[in-house]
């Protein structure tokens, strides 16, 4: 399991392989579901879609996701972050999220 704040549940999708092979897309696929918004959340965060990015309130600041892991989920999470730092592309936007997954 993982718990992820609003922004590091905003901003995973951004971190996973875009391609691969047909089995790791599947795992990928079910990673991107477990995190979606729903539209409840959407509506009670007041979630904002816009050019420069997306907005919410002060009440999912603190709020805290737990999404429930399966070991191939671990691991394609876990690849994902090396291959990140492997390429220089952590950042202060994306660091904390790399550091919660290298510590599964």
């Amino acid at each position: 399991m993982i718990k992820l704040n609003i922004k590091e549940r905003v901003i995973l999708p951004e971190i996973l392989p875009q391609q691969g092979s047909k089995l790791q897309q599947i795992v990928v696929r079910s990673l991107l579901a477990k995190i979606e918004f729903t539209p409840a959340e959407i509506k009670s965060f007041e979630m904002n879609f816009t050019a420069k990015g997306i907005s919410w309130n002060e009440k999912a600041l603190s709020e805290k996701f737990s999404v429930e892991l399966s070991e191939p989920e671990v691991s394609v999470l876990k690849e994902a972050a090396a291959a990140l730092d492997k390429e220089a592309r952590v950042t202060q936007h994306n660091l904390s999220l790399v550091e919660k997954i290298e510590s599964l």
